[in-house]
């Protein structure tokens, strides 16, 4: 009728998996000005390292490397190498971060499928009278 929500609770159903298929991950850059004029850049930053510093860049990224976005709003001005350099370093982080979230979500999709049940059901294999 599509006016009517049923919530089951987690001993009526089990819950259906969230489906990641494609999913930047952040990585937040942070600028000082260090001695002698270089720029220091610290990789996700301590909230203390963030109340001191001078200027920040967030890289989103995927895991084949796909830039998705990369916001600087502000703050001092950074070398279009050293913005690269972010990149590259972001895209580390976030194959890390994305084979991580990999991991705990095969893990968890096993915990669900005791028994092979589910994937007896999602096979694409059909009887077949030769």
């Amino acid at each position: 009728q599509g006016d009517r929500v049923t919530v089951y609770t987690l001993a009526e159903r089990e819950p259906v998996p969230l489906s990641i298929l494609h999913h930047p991950y952040c990585v937040t850059f942070s600028f000082y000005a260090g001695e002698g004029g270089e720029e220091v850049v610290l990789c996700d930053a301590s909230l203390l390292e963030e109340q001191l510093r001078e200027g920040a860049a967030t890289v989103g990224v995927n895991r084949h490397g796909e830039v998705c976005q990369i916001a600087k709003l502000g703050g001092v001005p950074v070398d279009a190498v050293v913005l690269l350099n972010c990149v590259q370093v972001a895209l580390g982080k976030v194959k890390e971060i994305s084979a991580f979230v990999a991991k705990r979500l095969e893990e968890d999709a096993r915990r669900r499928d005791k028994g092979g049940v589910i994937a007896s059901l999602l096979s694409s294999e059909n009887d077949r009278v030769s």
